[in-house]
């Protein structure tokens, strides 16, 4: 009776704790993973509940599409804080009583932490329909590319510069990733990642809102990620040995109406401030004046990443 009592006790800290931590943080471009894993991972519901980035939303707010960070304040007094510890005790009294009945029934398995909302298969078109906007269009291509953005995306953050990368991502989604560096920058810390691998990549479908082509694409990736002192090179955080399968949802946003590229082709476009031209396969940034360019007004960026489950092996 003790023991159970004592298991009681331990899974209502655990949930209570779990949720105040979820409720009141967010995470990094480069922090999708966490110490614990989260989301149904190829139906595997054996995860623990918690996750150190405490969000799995990232991107453009404004877009309509869910793309947001998860956060704000703690409870406080007065009305809101009643609601929200009311609802802690809720969630804690269902989830002790779901153990108890598991191990009644000999068998235990811990609540999970969601992942990112997946984006609605009914709110999007067939991608091969796309080829009526776009008859250049090619989804090998695509997705191609998507795999090796990814990798880059990695590198960048870990040398702790994404300039390069600014090409690749929408001007909100970039100024907000880059904010976010800016912790490790300060901290003096960098998130190391190694052993990257995109196991797939499948393009969900598309659509069309706010003046843009929009394109929902699920990446399936692997890789060892672990956080070391700059000064030292001590661990801080995370497993050198550890591989962590992370899947992913990517929105990818163009102006509507811009069609792709041929193969070898060079995007040329003029600076809207000064007239110079700027070839934007290789920078958003005018050499001349300075000014950043839209890139989105000329090919896909990344608008938004979403981090649906995490399996670490090892």
């Amino acid at each position: 009776m003790k023991k159970r009592i004592f298991t009681v006790l331990v899974a209502f800290v655990l949930v209570f704790c779990s949720v105040v931590t979820l409720a009141n943080r967010a995470g990094a471009f480069g922090d999708y993973d966490g110490d614990n894993d989260f989301g149904d991972f190829g139906g595997n519901d054996s995860y623990d509940w918690g996750n150190d980035n405490d969000s799995y939303d990232w991107g453009n707010d404004d877009n309509g599409g869910g793309y947001i960070i998860y956060g704000g304040g703690s409870g406080g007094s007065g009305e809101g804080g009643t609601g929200f510890f009311g609802a802690l005790v809720i969630v804690a009294i269902i989830v002790i009583i779901v153990i108890m009945i598991k191990r009644k029934n000999g068998t235990v398995q811990h609540p999970v932490a969601a992942g990112g909302t997946v984006t609605d298969p009914s709110s999007l078109r067939p991608i091969n329909e796309y080829l009526k906007l776009d008859p250049t269009f090619s989804e090998s291509a695509f997705t191609e590319k998507l795999s090796n953005m990814f990798v880059q995306f990695q590198n960048g953050w870990q040398a702790k510069d994404l300039e390069p990368l600014r090409p690749y991502m929408s001007d909100a989604f970039y100024a907000q990733m880059d904010r976010q560096l800016d912790s490790y920058r300060l901290n003096k810390r960098t998130k190391m990642i190694d052993r990257i691998a995109v196991l797939g990549v499948n393009l969900s479908g598309w659509k069309q809102e706010n003046g843009n082509d929009v394109i929902i694409a699920r990446l399936n990736t692997r890789f060892i990620t672990y956080t070391v002192d700059d000064a030292t090179g001590n661990l801080l955080q995370g497993s050198k040995t550890a591989e962590k399968f992370l899947d992913y949802e990517w929105q990818l946003i163009r102006s509507s109406g811009k069609t792709t590229v041929a193969e070898g082709g060079v995007k040329v476009q003029n600076c809207p401030n000064c007239g110079a031209t700027i070839n934007i396969n290789r920078t958003a940034k005018c050499e001349y004046c300075g000014s950043i360019v839209t890139v989105d007004s000329y090919d896909w960026v990344v608008n938004g990443i979403k981090a649906i489950s995490q399996r670490t092996v090892g």
